[in-house]
């Protein structure tokens, strides 16, 4: 009873550890759409540079995630994560030091993109070690406390440049800094689970690449990623562009939106084991649709504004639902969390660039026209990995 007791204790020290790791990873990695204006109002960027900058934190974030997977089985998690972690503190040093210069700037969205994907690979794995439906509650809870992080920033955002018109953003960057600086002392006090015991990549369990459902989860998360990633990286700079909101108003919707991502994933933490997950990804896939198609064709702020709260809901628990879907099969395996991040994060390094090159040719509108039609790929890939788990039941 007692040895009971204890291992539930250390569960719920490592989960509350993990998810405030993952709020401040939420709060430091999504303000980049948000910075993007400021950037370019103070450095006179072009849509494609900015474009590039969001997708090299992308290419951070991919290149860590793999990483991520392999590192702890030659440094351990604690070490891993605190050497892709810190780098995070670093990117935003550089943000609030006022440095102008491009390659210092793709220097530091490499940076947060390097933290980002080791941040995410060790919370995901964190909570695949957890029994049954604490783990799927606790995806869950581990993307609200994200979504809070990010629905806080820009507000916080916003509130720095009222007071500080000048240089209230590198305001902003410092205290993300400081932020970053705590996370970095939880990951070195939380309590871990035992570790595989893998000493190098030839002894880690690689079983998985043959699940079939483990492939259908990737590729959820590839297309949702894409779908993301743009999204929020380009949001603001589209309704300020394009002339639909105020610039202030422009800058609040990012917070909106991850408002509702955190309403939406804490609803999908209560119903969790009372609906199904292929009921779940089924309604999400065909909402996420259905209302970007309202936001983007409407020109008036109310159905813009409805869209985009639609967007929010039917977002929020497709990330959880389709990590939970594909890694049941590797429950605890660094490697294989790792390696689904990995392959679903691939798209967020196209994406958000592909956008800006095309708004670049033919406009910004143009640019989002691109994001309806990975709304549309996500559904299919929905509806496929629905299709094949149904199919295997039955079989």
């Amino acid at each position: 009873m007692g040895d009971t007791v204890s291992q539930s204790r250390r569960e719920d020290l490592l989960l509350r550890g993990t998810l405030f790791a993952f709020f401040v990873s939420g709060a430091a990695s999504q303000p980049l759409g948000s910075f993007i204006p400021f950037l370019r109002e103070s450095y006179g960027f072009s849509y494609d540079l900015s474009g590039v900058l969001l997708s090299c934190q992308s290419m951070g974030n991919l290149a860590a995630v793999l990483l991520a997977g392999i590192l702890p089985a030659y440094l351990g998690r604690r070490r891993s994560v605190l050497l892709t972690g810190v780098w995070m503190a670093a990117g935003y040093l550089i943000f609030a030091s006022g440095i102008g210069a491009p390659a210092a700037l793709i220097a530091a969205c490499l940076m947060t993109g390097v933290a980002r994907g080791g941040n995410s690979n060790f919370a995901n794995t964190m909570i695949s070690t957890l029994p049954g439906e604490k783990a799927a509650r606790g995806y869950n809870l581990l993307h609200g406390c994200f979504a809070i992080g990010a629905l806080l920033s820009p507000l916080l955002l916003v509130f720095c440049t009222a007071q500080w018109p000048q240089g209230g953003w590198r305001i902003m960057a410092a205290g993300l800094c400081l932020l970053c600086v705590a996370q970095l002392a939880v990951y070195v006090k939380m309590p871990l689970p035992p570790e595989s015991g893998a000493k190098g990549i030839r002894t880690v369990d690689r079983s998985f690449l043959k699940v079939r459902r483990f492939w259908l989860g990737s590729a959820m998360l590839f297309f949702y990623i894409s779908t993301e990633y743009a999204i929020v990286g380009w949001l603001v700079t589209y309704f300020q562009d394009a002339g639909i909101l105020r610039a202030d108003y422009a800058q609040m919707m990012n917070s909106l939106l991850w408002l509702v991502i955190f309403l939406g994933r804490m609803a999908g933490a209560a119903v969790t084991g009372r609906v199904s997950r292929a009921k779940l990804l089924l309604i999400d896939g065909f909402g996420l649709f259905a209302f970007f198609l309202l936001m983007f064709l409407s020109r008036t702020p109310a159905p813009i504004i409805l869209g985009l709260m639609g967007v929010g809901a039917f977002m929020a628990t497709i990330y959880p639902t389709a990590f939970a879907f594909g890694s049941d099969c590797v429950k605890g395996n660094d490697l294989g969390c790792s390696v689904m991040i990995f392959t679903g994060s691939a798209g967020g390094v196209i994406t958000p660039a592909l956008v800006g090159f095309v708004a670049e040719q033919a406009g910004i509108r143009a640019g989002m026209g691109l994001i309806a039609a990975y709304t549309a790929l996500l559904l299919l890939s929905i509806l496929l990995s629905v299709y094949s788990a149904g199919k295997a039941r039955a079989a």
